[in-house]
C-alpha cells in the first residue's frame, strides 16, 4: 500500500512537471538574448519617422529630513524627423519644456517664465547630445532619442541580464536588466506586437536611499504632431535667459 501511495505522488510529480514545461514552452527553454531584445527595440524605434510617448513617470526626492518621497508627474515626448521634437515634464506646480525645431534648441520654464535657447544647426540626435552633456539636462526619455538606443544603452552597461516576463497594463513584457557604475536601468519591452518599451527604471546606486526614476510608457507610432505644436514661442512676459554649460563651470 504505502509504495503504490509513493507511485502515486511521483506519477502527479511527473504529470505536473510535464505540464509546466508545456505551459513554459519546454523546460529547458533557454532565455531570450537581452542583448538582442535590445537590438530589436533599437531597430523598431529607429526605423520609425515620427512617434510620441506619453507616461506617468514617478521620482524619488529626498526631504530635509531624510526621507525619501516619489515625485509623479506626467511626460510627453513628440518627434518627428529629421528635426522635430519636444519634451513636456507637467506636474501640479510647474511644467519643464525642451523643443528643438529648425535647428533651435529651446528649454522653458512655465514657473518662472523663464526660457534659453541655442543653435544647433544638426539633427535631434546632436541637440540631444547637446542638451545631456553640455546643458546637464536629465530627462530619462531623452535616452530613446536615437539612431542607436541599445548601443548607447550597452555601453553604459557593464551587466546585462535577462530577468523573465512581467505583465504590465495588461501587456506582456520582456524584462531586462542593466548594471552601470553608477546607475542601474530595467527595461521592460513589449512581447506583444512592436518590440518597444512599456516601462523603464532607473536607479542612482550610491545616493543616499538609492533613488529610482519609473516611467510607463504608452506609444503611438503614427501620431499626427502639427508643425504648431512642437514650436515654441515665448509666452507673454517670458524672459530669455543664457545656458549655463557644464563646460563653463
Amino acid at each position: 500500500m504505502i509504495g503504490r501511495t509513493s507511485r502515486n505522488i511521483v506519477a502527479l510529480g511527473v504529470a505536473a512537471v510535464m505540464v509546466m514545461a508545456v505551459c513554459s514552452g519546454g523546460a529547458f527553454a533557454a532565455d531570450p538574448d537581452p542583448k538582442g531584445l535590445l537590438g530589436k527595440m533599437s531597430a523598431e524605434i529607429a526605423k520609425l519617422d515620427s512617434y510620441e510617448i506619453n507616461g506617468d513617470a514617478y521620482a524619488d526626492a529626498r526631504l530635509a529630513a531624510g526621507q525619501i518621497i516619489e515625485h509623479p508627474s506626467q511626460v510627453r515626448l513628440r518627434l518627428r524627423k529629421p528635426g522635430t521634437l519636444r519634451l513636456t515634464n507637467t506636474d501640479t506646480e510647474n511644467t519643464k519644456e525642451i523643443f528643438f525645431n529648425d535647428g533651435i534648441l529651446t528649454v522653458y520654464s512655465r514657473l518662472e517664465n523663464f526660457y534659453a535657447q541655442t543653435k544647433i544647426p544638426k539633427d535631434i540626435e546632436s541637440a540631444v547630445t547637446f542638451a545631456i552633456d553640455e546643458i546637464g539636462i536629465d530627462a530619462p526619455l531623452l535616452d530613446f532619442v536615437s539612431t542607436n538606443v541599445s548601443e548607447n544603452l550597452l555601453q553604459a552597461a557593464g551587466e546585462v541580464r535577462y530577468l523573465g516576463t512581467s505583465l504590465i497594463r495588461e501587456k506582456v513584457h520582456h524584462h531586462i536588466g542593466l548594471r552601470g557604475p553608477e546607475v542601474d536601468m530595467q527595461i521592460w519591452i513589449s512581447a506583444d506586437g512592436p518590440p518597444l518599451p512599456g516601462k523603464v527604471v532607473m536607479t542612482s546606486k550610491w545616493e543616499g536611499g538609492s533613488p529610482r526614476f519609473v516611467a510607463f510608457l504608452t506609444w503611438d507610432t503614427s501620431p499626427s504632431i502639427p508643425t504648431d505644436s512642437v514650436r515654441f514661442e515665448p509666452p507673454q512676459g517670458a524672459t530669455e535667459i543664457e545656458f549655463l554649460l557644464d563646460s563653463q563651470d
